[in-house]
């Protein structure tokens, strides 16, 4: 689903893009995300397992996930009777972009490469500083939600997407 189809609660679907859409969210990162909201509603440890069973993700792919989601200090993992996972901080101190952070590295990328390393000419010159714009606005969305804000609802206005023309 992307991002505009919020705007009207989620109810009108479209048309996937068969993997070109401009902002592209990895099972990774949406995987990792379920799981730190799970976490934090929770009462205390969940073992991998109990992670994957109640968000439906399969626990083979949720492990390597769990493991850079402790490597990114997101998570304290203990073993044993009792062990488990949970967050390593409360919810409303881990934002989306510390979770994507550990999950995906860069944020933004052209064809493949980083920002920095594309080469513009002529009067597109200044497109790379463009997608700059582009991450920057991203990342500052993603510094402001934390996940406290998607297990309580408490997120911001998604603005009505535009009616695009009918053709005749």
């Amino acid at each position: 689903m992307d991002l505009s189809d919020l705007a009207d609660g989620g109810t009108t679907r479209r048309r996937s893009s068969g993997g070109n859409a401009v902002l592209s969210i990895s099972a990774r990162v949406d995987y990792g995300v379920q799981v730190l909201c799970a976490l934090a509603d929770s009462d205390g440890a969940m073992t991998a397992r109990r992670l994957a069973n109640s968000q439906g993700l399969p626990h083979k792919y949720l492990e390597s996930i769990l493991t850079d989601l402790c490597r990114g200090s997101l998570l304290i993992s203990r073993r044993g009777a009792g062990g488990g996972f949970r967050l390593a901080r409360p919810a409303s101190q881990i934002s989306l972009a510390d979770a994507v952070r550990p999950l995906v590295g860069t944020l933004a990328e052209v064809r493949g490469q980083e920002i920095e390393g594309a080469d513009y000419n002529g009067s597109a010159a200044n497109l790379g500083t463009a997608w700059m714009a582009v991450r920057t606005t991203l990342q500052t969305s993603l510094d402001e939600i934390t996940i406290a804000d998607i297990v309580s609802g408490d997120l911001p206005r998604v603005p009505a997407r535009p009616k695009t023309p009918t053709a005749r």
